[in-house]
């Protein structure tokens, strides 16, 4: 595989900082550890899982889409076991779209392991 713009990744955490997604999401290479929303450490792996799930209702096909959809409808499908947080994602819409594009880059480069 090819490996990741170190460049690109440290924009993602700055943004990723900057709009403290790290108070609701555990991100290891963010240093973050929050607890109300799904941890990000495999953020990859569990884009493909949601958009195969026969359950899921989105529009996303690809983990890249997922996650991007993640990020500006988050209502648009809830992750398993936090359907019932009182903390739920609200909509980055706001986000320039190169800001979005570094954090689904980040999160897109994040398979569960020390990478």
């Amino acid at each position: 595989p090819n490996l990741p713009d170190p460049a690109l990744i440290e924009r993602g955490i700055a943004i990723y900082r900057a709009n403290y997604c790290g108070s609701c999401h555990v991100l290891s290479v963010a240093n973050t550890r929050g607890t109300f929303g799904p941890p990000h450490d495999a953020a990859a792996i569990q884009a493909e899982l949601h958009v195969a799930l026969p359950t899921y209702p989105g529009s996303a096909t690809t983990a890249e889409e997922y996650i991007r959809e993640s990020i500006l409808d988050p209502l648009a499908f809830y992750t398993p076991g936090y359907e019932a947080t009182s903390h739920h994602m609200p909509a980055f819409t706001h986000l320039p779209e190169e800001d979005i594009d570094a954090l689904v880059y980040l999160l897109l480069h994040q398979m569960g392991t020390d990478d």
